[in-house]
Order: C-alpha cells, then structure tokens, then sequence
C-alpha cells in the first residue's frame, strides 16, 4: 500500500521543480522529490523514514509547526511559514512552506504535504537592493528639492530629508513600502494641508488623481502654514512615479508684491532668473526683464513694441498663441513645454499667464513667466534612470557601467564618457563611450595632461563650459585635446582613489553646469566605485572557491587527483560507460619495494620518488584520462574509450618509462612498478567492484615478480598473468 502511493506520488510530484515533501501523522518522512532530495543535499534512500527534526535550525520552529499534525484547520494550511534549515552538508537556508492536510478513510489526518521554496536568494536580493536604495536616499539628501519616488504599486520607495522636512507632520508615515494615499491621510490627520472649501475627502480624491496622472504637470499646493509648495510628478519606465517638491512660497510672494508694487516690476523682475514679460491684448511686449532679453537675443530697444511669440519656431507660436488666447479670458494660465529660443538653447519651461486687469477690471495685457525647468526636469528623468539602472537584475556588471556613461552623455549633452583608472602618475581608460568609438579602453595617458588631476587634486567634482575663458586654458590637457566642456568627479572603491568618472566635449556647452549636475556626476562616482568593489568582492570569492576546490582534490605531494577526488571521477566514468557502452580500463600502479626505498633513504627521497613517478605517468596521459594516488605508493588511472590490448600497449609502455626515467643516483635498487588492469563490465555498477578487479590483477603482477602488467581474467577466482 505505502509502495503504491509512494508510487503515485511521484509520478504526480518526482519531475516537479517545487520542492515536495510528505510525512506520517508521526512527522517521519514517507516521499521527497528530486527537488526536494536536492535541497536538503541528502540521499532521498536516506531521508526516507527519518524525522524532519533533524533539519530545523530552530527547535522552536519545529515545535510550532506541531499545530499542523494537532487539528489541522483549513486556516492553518493556508498561512505560508518561513523556515531556516540545517542542510545535509551542514550548510544554511531559508525557505518558504505551504501545506496540505492528508486524510485516511476515517478522515483522520495522515500524514501532510509539504511544498517548499528556496528564498535564500530572495532574501540576500533584497538585503541587496536595500543598501543600494540607502546609497541612492543619500545621494537624493544632496539635492536642494523634495524627491520621492513611488513604485509601480504606488508605495514609497525612498525620499530625501528635504522631501521630509517640506511635509514635516507627514513624515511618521513616509516610510518604505507605505502607499502614497497612506501618507496624504495621515497628513490631512495632522491638519497639514489647506484644504480650502473642500471636504476632506473630496479634496484626496482630486490630488490622487493628479497624483496618478503623473504627467509632468506642475500642481501648486498650498500647505495650513501658509507655506506653497509647487509640485511636479512622472512616471519612471517601471511604472511609478518620481516626483519634485519645491517651496515656492518666497516665488507666490515675490509675483503678490510685483502685482502690487508694478513700479517696482523691473527692479524685482532683472533679479529672478526667469523670462518676466508684459504683453498687450494683440501679444505686443510692453516690459521685459533681463533674462528675458538674453534667452530672445536682444536688447530692450529691439524687442519692445514686438511680438516675442514671433520670434520662436511655428508649433511653439501655436503653443503661446493658446496660452495667451485662453489667459485672456481673465483666468491665469499654466503650461509646461520646451521652447528653442533666438539664443541657440532649448529649455523646458513653466509658463505662467497672468491677466492683467484695469481699472473697470477687464483684462487688458497679460504678464508672463518663463520658468526655465530644464535642470530640473531632467535631473528627475535622470535619477529616475539611474534608480532603473542601478535596481535592475536584468543588467551584468560591464552592462551597468556601460548605461551609465550612456546616461551621462545623454544628461550632460556631451559625447566623451570616460572611466579611469589612475596608477601613480598614469590615467588608463577602463570604460569609455564615444560616437565613432575614438576612445579605446586600454589607452594609457600621462595624468598630468588630463583635467581629471584636477579633480583628485580637488578630492571633489570639477566642471567647465567654456575652458577657454577660465582657468582650465592654462592646464595641459587644452592644448593637447582641445577640450572645451568637462566634468568629472573622482572614483573611491574602498574609501581608495581608483581614478575618475568624467564627460566632455571639444565645444563650448550651451548651458552652464548646475548645482544638480555636480550632484548627478557625484552619485554617478559613488555607484560605479560601488559596483567596482563589489565586482571585485565577486572576483575574490570566485578565485578563493577555485582555490579551496583545488586544495580538496589535489594531492599536495604528487599535485594530481587525490583518492576522494580521483574516487569521484571514476564514479562518474562508470555512469558514462553505463550510459555510452564506450569501453574504458582502470589500471592500479604500485612502486615496487618502496617500503626498502623509506627504510634504506628516507621519507625525504620517498616523497622525490612518489612525486617523479606521478610525473613521469600523468605526462604520457591524454586529457581525457584520469589519474590520482589512492594510497602511500599506490595509483591509480583511468585510460578512457580503451579496451584490454591498447591499455596493455598503453601500460607496458609506461613500465617501460618508469624504468628508464624514475631512477635517483642515491637510490641503488631500480625503481620498477607493477600494473593490474581491469576493463569495464555489464556488472561494474560501482567503481570499487572495477577497481578491486585491477587490485587483484596487481596483487597476481606482485606476487609472480613484479615489474610486470597483468590483465584481470573473469571466470576464474583470481587473476590469471598476461604478460606482454
């Protein structure tokens, strides 16, 4: 009957890649899978009728999991149960386990099944992507701004304390994982935010579907305490949503004291870095404020009486003209959008329509604000990447590094990106991205003649846009590559200098570098320093598994297979014969009389001796052949696809070598072996019963003279000589 349904289980579970596992109402162990057995790294003959005590780490984990066999409840077996286990080879792990009850014909529970997950990887994966999430929150604390970021099902994944400090009664709530209406309930709980004439609740509904639009749209929220704070969230390409939060409160005051104080327009106006202009009802420029004459290419003179909109290509006319026509309506108007102005630059900007009213309080002129957003739009685009880049399974080491040169040349506009590595006095590219691909990893430079000296002499960030027109004029690296825009930052790996990161260009940028890029090209160091010490940590685990591997199956005398390993080959060999029928020869080797060699010389020339004839054998061997010493002076090999006449060719040969090659001045006997050869059979299921075939042909070569090879003889009780 157990045969029967151990039968049947596995033919529904045996193949199955879960890991499944069954028990008596005893909790003795019935059936394993393959799964299983190769989780628990135990013979499945061996856990068969044995308790799973003995593979819980904790004891009190076992006793818990007794409710199970007690009165198994629906409920109970519905609850996933995380469990640490001891496994076979001593090893730790970690996994998740579902259950289902067993019942006999009197509905008595039986037995139950288990279905068990590694997570062990899961785990270290997450604790992974934890540290990387604290690197990034503590980059994004460098950045003037409010940050956040939310993932795909809307919860927090990590903000900078100005992100806090802006909703300092909501921060309690802002903690990973917890969803974005969670922290604007606890806000209105607080009384944090006005709400105005609306009831709370409608009031959340409106902002979380703004929130969810995540369009790149700019929201202007007004907090109790009268500060404002202007708000701009898009998705990232995993489906959140990043989002900037800025006071704008000093901003809301600043345009009430221009609406009131209009005498005092152009002197507020020619201090904010914004476009600031006065239009008429037909878009004729009344007023323009400095900033606005540099991005239009103009001077005052030029450009009043004119109609700006004029001046900008025809879909960005289309845009302004709907702006104005809708402003002019009496209600002000905002747009976000990027506009190639007459000074040569593209800039994403925040436009502002302000009616302006007269006397009788009709609209009669407008006045509007350019914000330029460009640095910040796309430092959220960029962080938002680099958040992608860097969180991503799907990337390997060299790929990372590759997307965030990528990225850099793409956020800087340049299109040089260099990682280095400085030795002393020499700057090697590592990594490098370029449009023809001029930029050869491996290229070596005096690191006197790069900008990137400057920045490890600085020990921080370094930019220019214009070298001609500052210090960098002065610096080797103008004259001899001609660069005109760099930034560049240096590289730590292990708190060590490893090199720099750095873009560059031989034109003059159009835009200066701002606050924020030298934020960006400062994370971009601290991730790529980050990922080259963990590569290397990688590497060094790697070349210490090789290592120990081969300390545990190298002999350390003779350097070939020792006995467990050599055991282990062998093992395997038998399997491929059983599989293949391709024929193979175990030969046993013993160095005669090498007790006499100890006795009369010495361990000292013993050990030279052992260690010749390993040598002298392994060097006449094929790849494919196996060899290993089983014993003091004893050896064995493996001669594979070879039958009994080429194994015999094969060791006489050898014999013949030992003679003529394994001799020491200081030992007087001649060093000779004796080999027994056994070829393989239907009925070799196990190695050892092949090997003892070859060790009762070597004892047959010992005891009728040694120095000779001698085949095993089947039929008969020992084996019989066949000298060649």
């Amino acid at each position: 009957m157990i045969e029967s349904i151990t039968l049947n289980l596995d033919q529904s579970f045996g193949d199955l890649k879960e890991c499944v596992l069954v028990t008596d109402a005893e909790r003795t162990i019935v059936f394993v899978n393959k799964a299983m057995e190769t989780l628990f790294r135990v013979d499945r003959t061996e856990l068969i009728g044995s308790q799973t005590k003995r593979f819980f780490a904790d004891p009190t984990q076992f006793e818990q999991m007794a409710d199970l066999y007690r009165g198994p409840s629906e409920k109970q077996h519905k609850l996933t149960h995380t469990i640490d286990l001891v496994l076979g080879d001593g090893s730790k792990t970690t996994v998740e386990v579902v259950s289902a009850p067993l019942f006999n014909a009197e509905r008595d529970v039986s037995g139950i099944l288990f279905i068990a997950r590694d997570i062990s990887e899961r785990k270290a994966l997450e604790s992974k992507l934890s540290d990387i999430a604290l690197t990034l929150e503590d980059a994004l604390d460098a950045i003037l701004e409010g940050f956040a970021i939310f993932d795909a099902d809307d919860r927090l994944v990590l903000c900078n304390d100005n992100y806090r400090d802006i909703y300092a009664h909501s921060a309690p709530a802002m903690f990973p994982g917890n969803r974005f209406e969670d922290i604007l309930r606890f806000g209105l709980g607080k009384a944090q935010y006005d709400t105005g004439d609306l009831p709370q609740e409608q009031w959340l509904s409106e902002r979380l579907k703004w929130h969810q639009k995540a369009d790149g749209k700019v929201l202007e929220q007004k907090l109790q305490d009268g500060r404002w704070i202007r708000i701009s969230e898009t998705r990232t390409r995993t489906g959140g949503i990043a989002g900037i939060r800025a006071d704008i409160t000093e901003l809301k005051e600043a345009r009430a004291q221009a609406e009131s104080a209009y005498k005092n327009l152009s002197l507020i106006a020619d201090n904010v870095s914004a476009s600031i202009t006065e239009a008429d009802k037909d878009g004729n420029c009344l007023f323009i404020n400095k900033t606005g004459c540099r991005w239009f290419n103009g001077t005052p003179e030029e450009l009043l009486g004119t109609r700006l909109r004029d001046r900008l290509p025809w879909k960005e006319r289309e845009i302004v003209r709907t702006v104005f026509q809708n402003a002019l309506a009496g209600d002000k108007v905002t747009h976000e959008a990027r506009f190639s102005f007459p000074d040569g630059v593209s800039r994403e900007c925040f436009l502002e329509a302000t009616p302006r009213l007269n006397e009788s309080g009709e609209v009669d002129g407008l006045v509007v604000l350019v914000t330029d957003i460009t640095d910040r739009k796309k430092t959220e685009r960029t962080l938002a990447e680099l958040y992608a880049i860097t969180s991503t399974r799907e990337l390997g080491h060299e790929d990372k590094i590759a997307e965030i040169l990528r990225l850099g040349c793409e956020h800087f506009d340049l299109p040089f990106g260099i990682i280095s590595h400085v030795i002393d006095e020499h700057y090697t590219i590592t990594h490098a991205l370029s449009p023809n691909a001029e930029l050869v990893p491996g290229t070596s430079f005096d690191l006197k003649d790069t900008y990137c000296t400057v920045a490890l002499s600085a020990d921080e960030p370094i930019a220019t846009s214009n070298a001609a027109e500052s210090p960098f004029a002065k610096h080797p690296c103008y004259g001899i590559f001609a660069l005109e825009s760099y930034i560049g930052a240096p590289l730590l790996v292990d708190g060590v200098v490893h090199g720099t990161i750095n873009f560059s260009a031989p034109e003059k940028r159009t835009r200066d570098f701002t606050p924020e890029d030298i934020q960006i090209i400062r994370q971009f160091a601290d991730w790529v320093g980050h990922e080259i010490a963990r590569q290397r940590d990688h590497q060094a685990l790697m070349d210490a598994k090789i290592s120990l591997e081969r300390v545990a199956s190298i002999d350390d005398l003779t350097q070939i297979l020792n006995r467990r390993a050599f055991l282990e080959r062998a093992n395997t060999e038998i399997q491929r014969f059983r599989r293949t029928k391709r024929p193979f020869t175990a030969v046993m080797l013993d160095i005669d009389k090498f007790k006499q060699i100890n006795d009369m010389h010495g361990h000292s020339t013993g050990d030279e001796v052992l260690a010749r004839f390993a040598h002298t054998v392994g060097s006449e061997l094929r790849a494919v052949d196996v060899f290993g010493r089983v014993g003091g002076e004893e050896f064995c090999m493996i001669l594979n696809e070879t039958d009994m006449d080429d194994a015999m060719q094969v060791c006489e040969r050898l014999r013949e070598k030992i003679v003529n090659e394994c001799q020491f001045d200081r030992v007087k006997q001649t060093i000779t072996c004796s080999l027994g050869l056994a070829t393989a059979s239907r009925e070799d299921v196990e190695f050892s019963t092949l090997m003892q075939k070859a060790d009762t042909a070597l004892y047959e070569a010992k005891s009728s003279g040694r120095n000779k090879c001698v085949a095993y003889q089947s039929g008969r009780d020992s084996a019989l000589a066949s000298r060649i």
